[in-house]
């Protein structure tokens, strides 16, 4: 007969014994990047983090020696999506052979590699010391770049690796000499203007996004017709003739009364509202704008865009003021004198509007700032879809519950109230 101890009892306090813990999620699968490489990469191709232009953040470039550098872009949908990643072998005609492992990326991101010119990361290296000084002299590259180089070990990289690219760029904003075997440089003015005039002309003449043209250049050029329609008020008075019926004499008893009825005199005055139409029509640009204009609007718009995303703050003003002078090679006058001209136009027919409509508090919002709203609106509504998307099945059903009278978690935690110290 066998003897029971208490160590065999069933007891779950007495219980040693513990449940294996779940096995780890696959965390190597969800924390996989995809990546969009231009092809024929060197094997000294790496990925390196430098300091943006503009921000002076750290980011992630990919840079090869034969092909250049390169920024990643994120392409992100707005709707939930998934990728499935699978390999491209051909399928056999038995269904179990032509099932191949893949992969299914939750989050539809992907980073597609853009050629990043390597001048605009020199330009903010360079470009803010040589401004600060009134005469700079011609340096070989080495000592141009000797303490960006000890601090940056992947500018190093570049520097050891690529150094007929630096070279290269460097040529298109710095005048060069050559010293015996070496040559050196010197940051110019009118190069870097001509460098950033050379990108500008070369993205007008692929073609601006029809979108950015719509809503950049036609909508910004575009001239409002104010037309207002009034009716004075006016008066007008009837005067109707004076009726005077005398009725017919009858007798009761013994005496006879006649009645008369008559009306005053009267006059009708009616009194015709004001009636005050205003509106506002904008002509089609390419009516009454000369090409001229909206192909300097063109430069602005693309000009705008290179100084603000790939210079830093103090050179981008620096070389806007510079190229909007008198002397520049190009000339905004006539623009920037068109713009001024259209933005007053545009302030007369709002003051107009707002007068003309006094059936209400206030008067027509601008077009820019309903513009500004609705764009507002549209990317709160695609962050709350994206973080629905990113929510999870039983999240998403804990939510729907009713805990209506149910106390939380935290409460059963809380520490009790002291109880009065008895003497």
């Amino acid at each position: 007969m066998a003897i029971s101890t208490r160590s065999q009892t069933n007891s779950p306090v007495k219980k040693t014994t513990t449940a294996k813990p779940p096995p780890p999620a696959d965390t190597k699968s969800s924390s996989l990047k995809h990546f969009i490489l231009p092809t024929a990469l060197s094997d000294k191709a790496r990925f390196l983090v430098l300091n943006h232009p503009r921000s002076s953040t750290p980011e992630r470039f990919l840079f090869c020696p034969e092909r250049g550098l390169f920024q990643f872009t994120e392409v992100t949908s707005q709707e939930p999506h998934s990728i499935l990643l699978a390999g491209a072998d051909a399928h056999t005609t038995d269904e179990a052979d032509s099932l191949s492992k893949g992969h299914i990326s939750k989050a539809a991101e992907l980073f597609v590699a853009a050629p990043f010119d390597l001048a605009f990361i020199l330009l903010g290296l360079v470009l803010p010391s040589s401004l600060k000084s009134t005469k700079t002299l011609f340096q070989p590259l080495d000592d141009i770049l000797e303490q960006h180089i000890q601090e940056n070990r992947h500018l190093r990289y570049i520097f050891n690796h690529g150094r007929p690219l630096l070279e290269s760029a460097m040529a298109k904003f710095c005048d060069s000499i050559d010293a015996g075997d070496e040559r050196m440089f010197r940051p110019s003015e009118d190069k870097t203007v001509q460098m950033l005039m050379q990108k500008v002309d070369a993205v007008i003449k692929q073609g601006l996004p029809a979108s950015l043209e719509d809503k950049f250049v036609k909508r910004k050029l575009d001239i409002p017709l104010l037309s207002v329609k009034r009716e004075d008020t006016t008066l007008s008075s009837k005067s109707d003739d004076q009726i005077v019926e005398v009725s017919s004499p009858t007798v009761e008893n013994v005496d006879s009364q006649s009645s008369a009825a008559s009306t005053a005199p009267s006059t009708v005055f009616s009194e015709v509202s004001v009636t005050t139409t205003t509106s506002s029509t904008f002509s089609d640009p390419s009516d009454d704008v000369p090409d001229k204009l909206y192909h300097s609007q063109k430069q602005n718009v693309v000009l705008d865009f290179i100084l603000v995303s790939y210079l830093p703050d103090t050179v981008a003003e620096h070389l806007n003021s510079r190229m909007r002078a008198t002397n520049s090679a190009i000339d905004f006058t006539s623009l920037d004198e068109h713009l001024k001209r259209i933005a007053s136009m545009k302030l007369e027919a709002a003051s107009a509007r707002s007068l003309g409509d006094f059936s209400r508090k206030r008067g027509l919002d601008d077009d820019e700032a309903a513009e500004l709203r609705e764009e507002k609106r549209r990317k709160q509504e695609e962050d709350e879809k994206k973080k629905k998307a990113g929510e999870s099945r039983g999240v998403r059903d804990l939510k729907k519950v009713n805990v209506t009278g149910m106390k939380k978690m935290s409460d059963f935690f809380a520490k009790k109230p002291g109880g009065k110290v008895k003497a």
